[in-house]
C-alpha cells in the first residue's frame, strides 16, 4: 500500500547566498587549487576582478586595518589587488548561505580555513567560533585532533602538556560549548565547519 498522507516539504529559502536571481547580497566563493576568488550575486558567478568598486573597497579596508594580514600577504606579493583577493579568499572563501556582503556591510570571518594550520587564524580579524565562543589556537588544535580521532594521551602530547593538563583544557571547552563528550563536540566542529 502507498502511503499518501507523507509529504516532503522543501525549504524556498537557498542553501547557497547569492543564487537567487533576486538575492543582492553577495557570497564569495574560494578556489582552493588558485586561491582565486569568484563572487555570486543574483544568480550570477563572476571574478573577483569584476567586483564593483564600492565593495572592492570594503574588502581593502577591513584587509589594511588587519596589520597582521597585510604583514603575512605583502610578502606572498607586491601586487595590491592580489592581496586584497588573498585576503578575502581566507576570510570568506567558504561557499555557505550567509551573504559575506549584506546590505553593503562585511560579514564577520567564516570558519574558513585553507589547511589545519592556516596564516588566517594568526590574523587579527579571523575568529574560528561556535556560537559566541571564539575558539583558541589551543582549542582549534583540540579539536583537528578530536576530528582525526586521536586519544587524550596523543592530544596532550601534541600539546605538550600533561595529560591530567589536557583533561583540564578539554573540561574547560566542553563547558564552554555546552557538549559532554568527544562525540559531540565532534558533531558540533562538523557543523560549524571547523574540521572536515
Amino acid at each position: 500500500m502507498i502511503n499518501s498522507n507523507k509529504n516532503t516539504i522543501f525549504s524556498t529559502t537557498p542553501q547557497i547566498a547569492g543564487v537567487m536571481p533576486n538575492d543582492n547580497n553577495i557570497e564569495f566563493v574560494g578556489i582552493r587549487d588558485t586561491k582565486r576568488v569568484l563572487w555570486i550575486r543574483n544568480g550570477h558567478t563572476q571574478y573577483f576582478t569584476d567586483l564593483p568598486i564600492k565593495f572592492f573597497k570594503l574588502l581593502k579596508s577591513a584587509y589594511l586595518a588587519d596589520f597582521k594580514a597585510v604583514e603575512f600577504l605583502s610578502k606572498v606579493t607586491e601586487d595590491l589587488h592580489r592581496q586584497i583577493e588573498l585576503f578575502t579568499y581566507y576570510m570568506w572563501g567558504d561557499l555557505d548561505s550567509v551573504p559575506d556582503i549584506k546590505d553593503g556591510k562585511l560579514s564577520t570571518s567564516e570558519n574558513f580555513r585553507d589547511q589545519q594550520n592556516c596564516p588566517s587564524l594568526l590574523w587579527n580579524s579571523k575568529n574560528i567560533n561556535i556560537n559566541d565562543h571564539v575558539l583558541t589556537p589551543r582549542q582549534i588544535i583540540i579539536m583537528d585532533l578530536i576530528g582525526e580521532n586521536a586519544p587524550d594521551k596523543a592530544i596532550a602530547d601534541v600539546l605538550g602538556i600533561s595529560h591530567k593538563t589536557f583533561d583540564f583544557h578539554k573540561a574547560n571547552l566542553f563547558k564552554a560549548l555546552c557538549v559532554h563528550s568527544k562525540m559531540e563536540l565532534f558533531k558540533l566542529a562538523f557543523t560549524h565547519k571547523i574540521i572536515a
